[in-house]
Formats: C-alpha cells, sequence, structure tokens
C-alpha cells in the first residue's frame, strides 16, 4: 500500500509499506471484539476498534490466515457488508 510523503508538488516520495505492520493491531482488535452469534466477530466491530479502514483489515485478515493469532472462543472472522466468512477456525 503505497503512501504518499510530503506534497504532490514533485518533491514527494512513495513508500510501500508492508502489511505485516498491520497484523497486530488486527490482532489486538480481534481480541477485544464482542463475539457474537456463536463465535463470530464481525469486520464492522473490528473497524470501530481499530479505526483501520475496512479494506485494509479485510486486506491483512486474507493474506496472514495461517498466521492470525485469534482466541479460543472465536469460531470465525465474518464480513457483515459483503456476507462473507474471511476467516474459520480449523475443526
Amino acid at each position: 500500500m503505497p503512501i504518499n510523503y510530503g506534497n504532490d508538488t514533485g518533491k514527494g516520495f512513495y513508500k510501500e509499506e508492508d502489511l505485516r505492520i498491520f497484523l497486530k493491531a488486527v490482532e489486538s482488535s480481534i481480541i477485544k471484539a464482542p463475539v457474537k452469534n456463536e463465535g463470530r466477530v464481525l469486520i464492522s466491530d473490528l473497524w470501530v476498534i481499530s479505526s483501520l479502514p475496512k479494506d485494509l483489515i479485510i486486506e491483512v485478515i486474507e493474506t496472514y490466515k495461517e498466521e492470525l493469532t485469534v482466541p479460543e472462543d472465536i469460531k470465525e472472522i465474518f464480513d457483515d457488508r459483503a456476507n462473507k466468512i474471511l476467516w474459520k477456525k480449523e475443526e
């Protein structure tokens, strides 16, 4: 995700940020999120808690599904806007 540092006057530059720096913020918001409907956490709740853009939260979860640290009582992370499961606990 390129971030523009400086003005668009030709003096600014872009820096590519690794999504991994947002992984801890997403994991922290998952821990703080209310668990609904028998183990479901909603993306909208993660957005309110973390203040990260929803698209960024979704991208981090989809990219780091295997590495995501999730509490035991959470069975799935659900995108309530698109009505799809982003992460589901392996049983």
